[in-house]
C-alpha cells in the first residue's frame, strides 16, 4: 500500500509543479528526463547485458513509450493549465477503461457486466466534463479542450497498456532500470525537437534547469512507485486505488488550492469517472 500512497502522491506533485513552474514546457520536460536519467543511473545503473537479455521486441517498446511519455507530459502540463489540475487528473486517470478493454478484445480476457457499465460510464464522464464547454465561446472551445483531453486520456490508456503487456519481459530489469531507457529515448527526442526548431539555447536556461531538477526528481519517484506498485499488487488492485486516488485528490488540490469551478456538469462527470474506475477493477 505504500507504493499507492507514493505513486498517488508524486502523481499530484507533477500536476502541481506543471501547473506552478513558470519557463518554457517543453524544454522543461525534455530536461526534466535528463535529470531522470541521471538519477536513475546515479542509483542503479543497468548494465550492457541486462539490456540484451530483453530483447529487440523489448527495446522497439522502450522507443515507442519514450515518445509518448515526452509528448503525453507535455499534454498533460497544458491540460494543467488550461484545463485545471482536477480535470487533468480524472482525464489521465480515466484512462483506466482502455487497457481493461484492450484486454477483453485482443488479450481474450472475459469483461464482466460491471466492468462493461463502468467503460459506459467512463465515455459519460468524459461527455459531461465537457458540456460547460458549449457555453461560452461554444464549439470552438469545445474542441480545444476536447482534444486536448482525448488526447490525454488516449496516450495514458496506451502507456498502460505497453506496461502491463510488456512488464513481464523485463523482469532483467529493476524499477529504476526501466525508466533510464524509457526516459533517455524521451530526453533525445525533445532535444532533437528543440535543435531542429533552432531552440536549442531554451535547454541552457539556468531558471529552466531548477525546475526540471524539481520536475525530475518527482517524476522518477512516481514511476519507480508505480512499477513497484504495478509488481507487488494485483494490477486491478493497484490500478482502482493508484487511478481512484489520483482522481479524487487531483480534485481537491484544484478546487482547494486553485480554485477551480466546478459545475453541475463537471461535478456528474467526477462522480461517472469515480463510479467507472470503481466498476471497472
Amino acid at each position: 500500500m505504500v507504493f499507492v500512497v507514493g505513486s498517488v502522491l508524486t502523481n499530484v506533485l507533477l500536476l502541481l509543479w506543471l501547473r506552478l513552474l513558470r519557463g518554457p514546457l517543453p524544454a522543461l520536460i525534455t530536461l526534466n528526463y535528463f535529470v531522470c536519467v541521471g538519477l536513475s543511473a546515479l542509483l542503479d545503473m543497468p548494465q550492457l547485458a541486462q539490456l540484451q537479455a530483453i530483447g529487440p521486441l523489448s527495446l522497439s517498446v522502450f522507443i515507442l513509450l519514450g515518445g509518448l511519455f515526452i509528448s503525453v507530459f507535455i499534454l498533460t502540463g497544458k491540460g494543467a493549465k488550461e484545463l485545471g489540475v482536477g480535470l487533468t487528473g480524472m482525464l489521465t486517470k480515466l484512462s483506466v477503461v482502455l487497457p481493461i478493454g484492450f484486454s477483453a478484445l485482443f488479450l481474450g480476457e472475459r469483461i464482466s457486466l460491471s466492468q462493461g457499465l463502468g467503460l459506459l460510464a467512463g465515455v459519460g464522464a468524459i461527455v459531461a466534463i465537457y458540456a460547460p464547454y458549449l457555453r461560452g465561446s461554444g464549439l470552438r472551445a469545445l474542441f480545444r479542450a476536447a482534444r486536448l483531453g482525448l488526447l490525454l486520456w488516449l496516450g495514458n490508456g496506451l502507456i498502460d497498456i505497453l506496461f502491463k503487456a510488456f512488464e513481464p519481459k523485463w523482469s532483467s530489469l529493476s524499477p529504476l532500470q526501466v525508466p533510464f531507457f524509457i526516459m533517455s529515448v524521451a530526453g533525445l527526442l525533445g532535444t532533437g525537437l528543440h535543435l531542429a526548431q533552432g531552440q536549442a539555447m531554451l535547454l541552457l536556461q539556468r531558471q529552466v534547469w531548477l525546475g526540471a531538477l524539481l520536475l525530475g526528481s518527482t517524476n522518477i519517484l512516481s514511476i519507480y512507485f508505480y512499477l513497484r506498485g504495478l509488481a507487488s499488487l494485483p494490477a486491478v488492485k493497484f490500478f482502482l486505488w493508484n487511478n481512484l486516488g489520483i482522481v479524487l485528490l487531483s480534485g481537491v488540490v484544484g478546487v482547494a488550492y486553485f480554485k477551480e469551478k466546478i459545475s453541475w456538469e463537471v461535478g456528474l462527470g467526477y462522480g461517472l469517472g469515480v463510479t467507472a474506475i470503481l466498476l471497472t477493477a
